[in-house]
């Protein structure tokens, strides 16, 4: 029993061992060449990248530009409608204080010339 043991024990430490010698890569060597042709690759991707990215937030904040332009111009115009309303109204009520100070001056007027008639006639 302890022979079997150790037969198995052996035979999977070296299929172990023959496993992993394959399953670890090859380091392949890189000269400095192709190492900076590989950066000068990335910096390019992350230059396009970066220029996208720009380019999305340019248009992104034209939209949003655009839209508070337009709130603002809708606010604008509900501002100066509600002004001209006030506007006319304070008109029409200096229009009617007109018309009834200028008919308390006619009835005044009237007073008095009806007045003037009286003491004509009773002297």
């Amino acid at each position: 029993m302890r022979i079997l043991f150790v037969a198995m024990f052996f035979s999977m430490i070296a299929l172990s061992a023959y496993a992993q010698k394959r399953s670890q890569p090859k380091l392949e060597h890189i000269d400095n060449k192709k190492m900076q042709e590989q950066i000068d690759s990335s910096m390019k991707q992350l230059d396009s990248m970066n220029a996208r990215i720009n380019e999305g937030y340019k248009q992104t904040m034209h939209t949003v530009d655009s839209v508070n332009n337009h709130l603002q111009q809708e606010q604008n115009d509900r501002n100066l409608d509600a002004f001209m309303a006030m506007q006319k109204e304070n008109e029409a009520k200096a229009k009617k204080a007109m018309w009834i100070r200028l008919g308390i001056g006619v009835v005044f007027l009237g007073v008095l010339v009806f007045g003037l008639m009286r003491k004509r006639k009773k002297g």
